[in-house]
Parts: structure tokens; sequence; C-alpha cells
């Protein structure tokens, strides 16, 4: 399966920082804004049945265009990050919860969200102490 990572501008908050990943082989696409959480999934339901036969009932969109907010989170010798979307402040107070309890484990989280027209950035933890310091 091959595809084409591109960064857009985010349907929701403009920021440049969306990624498209659109895989040219089946027409699957996925969408993501590390900066507000938008996302955006264009997959195929029936993989049974070939690309040609595809009609638009086998396809399945799902997308969060107005989320509370978008988190990032880096463990402890970990390379890469567990990224996702909010779509509550219950949401992010659950998610909190859990990296307290794991907080020896884990070396970043941060938080970002859209607020009136403009991006906020919290880093919630870093390097194992919970620091709620916002990032301009």
């Amino acid at each position: 399966m091959g595809s084409v990572i591109d960064y857009i501008e985010c349907p929701n908050c403009k920021s440049p920082d969306c990624y498209d990943d659109f895989y040219y082989k089946t027409g699957e696409e996925y969408v993501h804004c590390s900066d507000c959480g938008y996302t955006k999934s264009v997959t195929i339901k029936n993989r049974e049945k070939s690309l040609a036969e595809l009609t638009e009932d086998d396809w399945e969109v799902n997308s969060v265009e107005n989320p509370w907010g978008c988190y990032r989170i880096k463990e402890i010798g970990n390379v890469g990050w567990t990224c996702g979307t909010l779509l509550s402040e219950k949401e992010y107070n659950e998610i909190f919860d859990k990296v307290q309890e794991h907080l020896d484990s884990v070396d970043e989280f941060s938080l970002s969200r859209y607020v009136d027209g403009k991006v906020i950035k919290t880093m919630v933890v870093s390097s194992a102490k919970i620091v709620n310091e916002i990032m301009e």
C-alpha cells in the first residue's frame, strides 16, 4: 500500500501543520491537525470488493470538525508520540488522570486547543513533572 503524506492548511484552525495521509492505491485518506485536533478519515468499509466495484455506500467518512482540543504524549525512551483528538474537557481530564497514574513513564504530555481564533499550547508534563505551562 502506498501513501503520500503532505501538510495542508487545517480546515478548522488554519494551521499549516495539519497532515494529510492519502493512500493512492485505495483512495483512502487520513487528516489530522495536531494544533486543534481536527480529524477526518475516508476509509473503505468492504475490502472484499475490488476498487472498481466500490460504490458510494462502500466508503465510510468520519470527521471531528470542531474538537475541544488535541493531546500529545511521549513516553520515556520512545522516539514517537501518541496523539489524539479530544471531544470534551471530560476526555482531557480522563487522560490527565491516566498520565498522573503513570507519571514515572511519561516524558512529555501536552495539550493544544483552538480557542477564540488562536491556537493555545500547554505543556502539561515535562520530564515526569506536572508543569501546566502555556507555550507561546
